[in-house]
């Protein structure tokens, strides 16, 4: 379309303008082409490498790292423009710059992406559920700790005179009461009461159980089995370190 109408306008001022945006726009364009994420060529080049792998994870990974070495390409070129230009401002090589800077954050962001949804299916509340111990709410906070260190667990849920648990004991709370304190303090005083989305279904894994804790934050849940009975308890920051290093 720019290309007709420089052929149109036959000169002046105006052909200039639609000229050089007809050059742009080319030149965005053949850009936009390059086979590496984010860019339309690096989606093209992802689903090529996904149908001869039959791995979205494989396709995704290749053509991230293909966004990184044009990222990497592009910086290189904005310092030997900067250099050919004898070290003077230019807003060409700034440009490339903001550029590679975006690709490479892109990039990076569809490799971590690429990584959760490949540990998705791994990642199951049952694997990273904490053992409990059942305690009631007014026993002393050095009492249950030492019941829970015998019995090797990592967790205590509060129950009532029928055994029903109503609270889970924050471990960040214990963790920051000094141990000469830890007599004199109920544990219920450092317990949060179950709401109804702190209680999920220990056969919960992958997509379907980060749905779950999004849907009602909180530092620990309570797991049970589909009888009812409680398997464990289920921390955040143990769902955190099942993803880290991504």
């Amino acid at each position: 379309m720019g290309y007709l109408l420089s052929k149109v306008v036959s000169g002046g001022l105006p052909h200039q303008l639609i000229a050089q945006l007809f050059v742009a726009n080319l030149i965005v364009g053949i850009f936009n082409l390059l086979p590496g994420l984010p860019l339309d060529g690096g989606r093209i080049f992802r689903a090529g490498v996904w149908k001869i792998t039959k791995k979205q994870y494989t396709a995704t990974i290749a053509a991230a790292w293909a966004g990184r070495v044009l990222a990497i390409a592009l910086v290189g070129l904005a310092l030997f423009s900067q250099q050919s230009q004898g070290n003077t401002f230019s807003l060409y090589w700034l440009w490339l710059l903001v550029i590679a800077g975006f690709m490479w954050i892109q990039s990076t962001q569809a490799i971590r992406a690429a990584k959760i949804r490949e540990r998705l299916p791994a990642v199951s509340a049952r694997r990273l559920a904490r053992r409990a111990i059942p305690i009631t709410a007014n026993l002393p906070l050095a009492e249950a700790v030492r019941r829970a260190q015998a019995a090797n667990a990592r967790a205590l849920v509060i129950v009532d005179h029928e055994n029903t648990p109503s609270a889970i004991v924050s471990e960040a709370a214990v963790q920051a009461t000094p141990e000469e304190r830890r007599p004199w303090i109920e544990v219920g005083s450092l317990a949060r009461s179950l709401e109804p989305g702190m209680v999920l279904s220990a056969d919960l894994s992958g997509m379907d159980l980060i749905k779950a804790v999004q849907q009602a934050p909180a530092s620990e849940y309570l797991l049970i089995e589909p009888s009812g009975q409680v398997f464990g308890v289920l921390a955040a920051s143990d769902l955190d370190i099942a993803f880290a290093g991504v």
